[in-house]
């Protein structure tokens, strides 16, 4: 082995430490940027020509940069990752459904209803008094404003929650199509070097990272170096084709818009099961579309009891003329067809019609049935108007234009009603407290709230009668079928628990995740990270093998010269 081949050894050398140093630097210089995978220099021996007395070889070579990284780690990060981000979404947004119906605040919905009731039963000890009419009118203006005002906030929720799913959608579709690109650019470079190109990597292992905060992605690497990547079983990302993501507005069941995550390519659902849009969609839909479904529940129930017993009471005085709340589509058609448009649907029964002459102050009771038991020809809006018209003296019934029924007295009389069985008086919006149907459209009836001498506290003409009031006030407590078989007060308080329950459990989640999170980041900057202690190890160490090598060309070198000088 001659002096040549030494020299070749000190140059390997020199080169191999030298790029050896070169990636300790990168180290160092990349120790805080974000999602930089530590590498470190492969040497390896290269072999020489077989002597007498064995191998001496014939120097070092870098033989590949390795990046420090575990896929399983990552993949366990990125899951961590989307349900973290999942469950911050839906915990500040239940945060905001809790401040929305402001339990424990002086204006809340609970309170409020106990306030009407209050006032109703405080009406059935003085009917006679204007005072106590006002303060029921009072009590339930503020009580129906506040039901408006929590649905407004609800459905104004809502709208900010499909404006964040179509942001994020739009980031998310971004950042794959961004992937994409990259896994070009891998393939390419990988394919002309015998090498993995870190930097590119890197680049890509951090998008995905990202895009994991928007959904649960699961990401399988090819033999080219590409990535695919998928949200549940289905495809997004192809080598370099993203499929991209995207929202379209739909109405959903209570015909409120929704924006719903589709694929470009082929308008199919996106069915996520982690991330924040995940966690923004169930804040929407599970959360705040549940409780506006509880609130409007609760508006019908209150609206409809309160009616079905108010339509069959009477006031200070009785009605000189009387037009219902109600439109009907169509007068000729069964008054017991959901598509009739009423909203609380009456059944086969019937109601009073008491006609007094103001004159004599004598009383004529009139009996109107109603069949709505699917035999034969039943009710419907243009056979109660004939048949009151035809069997109630005095008092005429008409069909308006708009299909709201009308009655009017004659001179001289006035009329009222009374033991209403089949609920079609205040399905009709006859001698109603209410207007409306659930929490969008809940008002005091207008007649009331500018005469509140008919709210209808009584059951007959008899002074001092609040028997009728009584009855209303009871609901407060009474078990209710429209409710499940509990209370208006109880389905409330069920409602309030419920956000309370949700909003724990977010927010338990929530620490649950971060802690995993926080604890798979950890591991991961065991594998991945820098560490500048480890770094400048291994910088001495290469430093220390360098010179070592710059040493030994020396002493080649005067070797060499030694030889030379012979020769010459």
């Amino acid at each position: 082995m001659g002096l040549s081949s030494a020299l070749s050894i000190g140059r390997t050398a020199l080169t191999a430490y030298q790029a050896a140093l070169n990636v300790v630097g990168q180290n160092i210089a990349n120790a805080g940027t974000p999602g930089y995978s530590r590498a470190s220099a492969r040497l390896s021996a290269l072999p020489g020509p077989g002597l007498t007395v064995g191998q001496i070889g014939n120097g070092v070579r870098l033989d590949a940069v390795r990046r420090h990284v575990s896929e399983t780690l990552n993949a366990r990060l990125r899951l961590a990752g989307s349900d973290q981000q999942s469950a911050l979404a839906q915990r500040s947004n239940l945060t905001r459904i809790e401040s929305i119906f402001d339990p424990l605040g002086s204006y809340n919905l609970g309170s409020l209803m106990g306030e009407f009731f209050k006032s109703v039963s405080n009406l059935q000890n003085t009917p006679e008094s204007a005072g106590a009419r006002a303060i029921v009118v009072s009590s339930a203006q503020a009580l129906t404003g506040r039901f408006q005002e929590i649905r407004d906030q609800l459905v104004g929720l809502r709208s900010e929650l499909n404006v964040q799913i179509e942001q994020q959608v739009a980031q998310a579709d971004e950042l794959a199509g961004r992937i994409a690109e990259l896994n070009l650019r891998i393939t390419t470079a990988e394919a002309s070097s015998a090498g993995s190109s870190a930097a590119l990597r890197d680049e890509r292992d951090r998008l995905l990272s990202e895009l994991s905060e928007y959904f649960a992605i699961t990401v399988r690497e090819q033999p080219s170096g590409a990535v695919n990547v998928y949200i549940g079983s289905q495809s997004l990302i192809q080598a370099g084709q993203s499929f991209g993501l995207k929202t379209v507005n739909e109405t959903d069941a209570q015909g409120l818009l929704a924006s719903v995550v589709r694929f470009k390519i082929d308008n199919g659902p996106v069915i996520a099961s982690s991330g924040s849009v995940r966690g923004l969609i169930e804040a929407r839909d599970s959360h705040g579309g549940a409780q506006l479904q509880r609130l409007n529940t609760l508006a019908a129930a209150l609206i409809r009891e309160v009616n079905t017993i108010h339509s069959g009471g009477q006031g200070l005085s009785g009605f000189a003329t009387l037009t219902g709340l109600t439109y009907v589509n169509d007068p000729a058609m069964p008054l017991s067809t959901a598509e009739n448009g009423i909203a609380f649907l009456p059944r086969t029964g019937s109601f009073f019609i008491d006609v007094k002459d103001q004159a004599t102050g004598s009383i004529v009771r009139t009996q109107v049935h109603v069949d709505l038991d699917g035999i034969g020809a039943d009710s419907t809006l243009s056979s109660i108007a004939a048949d009151i018209t035809t069997n109630v003296a005095n008092v005429k019934a008409t069909v308006l234009p708009d299909g709201r029924l009308e009655l009017v007295s004659d001179d001289g009389y006035r009329f009222t009603f009374a033991d209403d069985t089949s609920g079609l008086l205040a399905a009709l919006g006859i001698n109603t407290f209410f207007s409306g149907a659930d929490a969008t459209t809940i008002s005091v009836n207008p007649l009331m709230a500018s005469t509140p001498s008919f709210i209808a506290a009584a059951r007959s003409d008899l002074s001092g009668d609040g028997s009728n009031a009584t009855a209303m006030a009871a609901l407060a407590d009474a078990a209710l079928a429209g409710l499940g078989g509990v209370s208006l007060n109880s389905y409330y308080n069920s409602t309030i628990s419920q956000i309370a329950v949700s909003s724990s459990s977010a927010q338990s989640a929530l620490e649950a995740g971060t802690i995993i999170f926080d604890s798979l980041t950890a591991q991961r900057e065991g594998v991945s990270g820098v560490s500048l202690d480890e770094e400048a190890v291994s910088m001495i160490s290469y430093q220390r093998a360098f010179e070592g090598a710059a040493r030994y060309m020396r002493v080649v070198d005067d070797m060499l010269q030694v030889l030379l000088g012979l020769v010459r």
